[in-house]
């Protein structure tokens, strides 16, 4: 049996965490046979704390209800010798760190207990952290819509992998915007964010002259990576109309869903012009 579920993708810092107007929601058909715990955590860094949200899964012949996870042991540790426990906050399953902060190189271990079995995940915070330069809007290279194009200077001799994340008019889109640098080292990006993954191409996403359009640029580890690029081939059914997709791939260990993502966030807002 196919589990149902929803996995709420937030910006990455704790303010936007909180924010209810800057929140992806995704309903996944997974394949699961059982209820499973969800683990989506967050470190930036923007001079916020951790944020860790847990949930568990439910069938899809139950009510679209996800329930939360309270009452976990989740730590967090960094490889400076940095540790501390995250508090349940006053939003069941919402878990908050205090003084472990998101810096370029270092390593955090998020480590999360919950009714007996413990999950581990491991995120490298990418360094150096790439500026995100300018932000522009472009025609799409087919058809008539207009699309986001960060400005940024890949830097050479390091893969990168970065994670965009758009908001039209403070609205944020649904898609999923990924790129690297595989054939495109230590060059500057002329590649637009198009339609992403994650099937939003709704009038209320498409760019019009006078929007408003921010972006945020994650700069983020090659396991979070695979964690989104599996999770569009999940919400595009992998690719073949007749299978089932498979879960994306989490970076927490043990049977779990969700992923711990440490990485940079850098913003840029323009209004769009006539095209």
């Amino acid at each position: 049996m196919k589990n149902r579920f929803t996995l709420r993708f937030l910006a990455a810092a704790v303010t936007v965490l909180l924010a209810a107007s800057c929140q992806k929601v995704i309903t996944l058909d997974l394949q699961a046979s059982a209820p499973r715990l969800s683990i989506e955590g967050n470190l930036a860094d923007d001079g916020q704390p951790c944020t860790v949200l847990l949930a568990r899964s439910t069938s899809y012949t139950e009510t679209n209800t996800f329930p939360a996870v309270s009452g976990a042991v989740i730590t967090l540790s960094d490889n400076a010798g940095g540790l501390e426990t995250l508090r349940e906050t006053s939003t069941p399953g919402q878990y908050r760190g205090s003084t472990i902060l998101g810096q370029p190189g270092r390593r955090y271990t998020l480590r999360v207990e919950t009714d007996g079995p413990a999950y581990v995940a491991v995120s490298t915070l990418p360094s150096p952290v790439v500026p995100l330069a300018g932000l522009r809007a472009q025609k799409a290279p087919i058809g008539t819509n207009i699309q986001a194009l960060p400005d940024y200077l890949d830097p050479a001799g390091t893969r990168n992998y970065y994670l965009f994340r758009q908001y039209r008019n403070g609205r944020l889109n649904k898609n999923i915007y990924l790129q690297n640098d595989e054939f495109t080292d230590g060059k500057p990006n002329v590649r637009g964010l198009g339609t992403g993954g994650g099937g939003s191409n709704t009038d209320a996403d498409k760019l019009v002259a006078g929007d408003s359009l921010r972006v945020e640029m994650q700069n983020v580890d090659a396991d979070v990576y695979e964690y989104f690029r599996t999770l569009n081939l999940t919400l595009q059914g992998g690719g073949m109309a007749t299978a089932s997709p498979a879960n994306p791939k989490s970076n927490f260990s043990g049977d779990v869903l969700g992923y711990f993502s440490a990485h940079s966030v850098r913003r840029r807002t323009i209004l769009v012009p006539a095209l």
